[in-house]
C-alpha cells in the first residue's frame, strides 16, 4: 500500500513545474506604466488644459485630482495586494481614499441642489458626457492591466477584487482627463468625474468575477 501510495503521488506531482512568483513592485509598475500612457494619450490627443500649460494651479482642480490620483494608488496597492492571498492581509486601505474622494460627489450634489438641480444638471450634460464618456475610455488600458494581473494570481474574493480594479482604473481615467477638462465647477468634478470611477467600479464588480476564476 506504502509504494502505491508513493507511486500516486509522485504521478500527480510529476508534470509541475515551479510558478513565478507575483511581485508586488511589478504589479505596482505594470499598473502605474499603464496609467501613465493613458494620461499622455489623453493629453497628446486633447491636449493640456490652458492654465497648467501656463504654470497656473486652479485650488479646486488641484484638490479634486490629488483625491482622485490617491484614490487611483490606494485602490491600485490593494488589487496588486489581493492577487497574492496571504493569511492577515488588510484589504481596507483602499477605503478611506475613497471615503475622501467620496466629498467630492456630495459636494457636487448639495451645489448643485441649491443652484436648481435639474437645471444645474441639464446645463452640464453634454459637457459632462463627454467627460463621462473620455475618461471611461482613458481607464480601460489600467482595467485591462489588472485584469490580467489579477488572471495571473489567485484572488480569495473575486467579486471585491473586480470592483476594487475598477475604482482604481476609473480613478486613473479621471486623473488624466482632469488634465485637460478646463471646468473647475465643483457640481461638474463631483458629479461627472466621478461618474468615471462609479461607471468603472461596477463594470469590475460584473466582468471580473467571470474573467478571473480559476
Amino acid at each position: 500500500m506504502q509504494l502505491s501510495s508513493e507511486a500516486l503521488i509522485a504521478e500527480l506531482v510529476g508534470g509541475l513545474e515551479p510558478v513565478k512568483p507575483l511581485r508586488f513592485g511589478t504589479g505596482m509598475a505594470l499598473a502605474l506604466g499603464s496609467a501613465t500612457v493613458a494620461t499622455l494619450i489623453v493629453i497628446g490627443w486633447f491636449g493640456l488644459r490652458a492654465d497648467l500649460a501656463a504654470g497656473v494651479v486652479n485650488p479646486m482642480h488641484l484638490v479634486s485630482t490629488g483625491l482622485y490620483l490617491g484614490l487611483a494608488l490606494a485602490a491600485t496597492v490593494t488589487v496588486v495586494v489581493m492577487s497574492r492571498p496571504q493569511v492577515g492581509s488588510d484589504h481596507s486601505g483602499w477605503r478611506w481614499a475613497a471615503v475622501m474622494a467620496g466629498l467630492l460627489p456630495l459636494a457636487g450634489l448639495i451645489v448643485g441642489l441649491s443652484r436648481g438641480g435639474h437645471m444645474a444638471l441639464a446645463q452640464e450634460m453634454d459637457h459632462g458626457t463627454d467627460c463621462l464618456l473620455i475618461g471611461g475610455a482613458a481607464s480601460l488600458l489600467v482595467f485591462a492591466m489588472l485584469v490580467l494581473w489579477l488572471r495571473r494570481g489567485a484572488p480569495t474574493a473575486p467579486d471585491r477584487a473586480g470592483l476594487i480594479a475598477g475604482v482604481a482604473a476609473g480613478a486613473f481615467g479621471t486623473f488624466a482627463f482632469s488634465l485637460h477638462c478646463p471646468d473647475n465647477d465643483i457640481v461638474h468634478i463631483g458629479i461627472w468625474h466621478s461618474a468615471v470611477v462609479l461607471a468603472m467600479a461596477g463594470l469590475g464588480r460584473i466582468m471580473v468575477p467571470r474573467l478571473i476564476r480559476w
